[in-house]
């Protein structure tokens, strides 16, 4: 198995035109798998292409894709290597099964929010915007590779709870300076409970995919 190849554990559920529909990449949260969020990718858009990758760091029993210590710091190199291999798996899998790259959107929850906001971050080429349920800031300070990268054009929803303590607000606000002074269009959505994807804002969110 090659985590930077399509020999990855993942889901791939064609839409009818595959070549020309919109591809959600499905992100799933720690103790969850590639199957986890297929509902969610359906509810966002019924007619996307879903293509779901496995988290592939083992901790206590639990898929995820990088790990989170016990004092509640992130495994910062191995989030960096996480969206490296995700950025690499998607192109090739663009090739296997024929999806336009330039079409891509990150859906993740939890771990996975947090990979899709890195992967913006560090591999813009690889995705149009993301949205992520439950996520964080993943870097105190985010290791780009070289120049800053220009995010003017992608879209970034950010939708948190208002007792999630994964979801710091001091964080979150961090978080969304960061994609604005990047040039992304952020918003944000809070409802009132812990962590977990709010109904309202999936369709919320349905509504304004470009």
């Amino acid at each position: 198995m090659n985590p930077r190849d399509t020999s990855r554990p993942h889901v791939w559920r064609p839409a009818n035109d595959a070549a020309s529909a919109r591809t959600l990449l499905l992100l799933h949260g720690s103790g969850a798998n590639e199957h986890d969020l297929l509902p969610l990718g359906k509810a966002l858009d019924p007619n996307a292409n879903l293509l779901s990758p496995r988290g592939l760091v083992r901790m206590d029993g639990a898929d995820r894709f990088f790990m989170r210590y016990d004092d509640g710091r992130f495994d910062e190199a191995g989030i960096i290597k996480a969206v490296s291999e995700l950025a690499d798996f998607v192109w090739a899998a663009s090739g296997e099964y024929g999806f336009d790259p330039d079409r891509v959107w990150a859906v993740g929850f939890s771990n996975g929010a947090n990979a899709s906001g890195a992967l913006l971050l560090l591999h813009p080429d690889t995705v149009c915007g993301i949205a992520a349920f439950g996520t964080t800031k993943s870097f105190l300070k985010t290791p780009f590779r070289g120049a800053r990268p220009n995010l003017i054009g992608k879209r970034v929803w950010i939708a948190n709870g208002a007792t999630d303590d994964y979801s710091p607000s001091s964080r979150t606000e961090a978080m969304i300076e960061e994609f604005t002074q990047l040039g992304a269009e952020v918003e944000l959505m809070v409802h009132p409970g812990g962590h977990l994807i709010a109904k309202d804002h999936i369709q919320q969110i349905a509504r304004n995919l470009p």
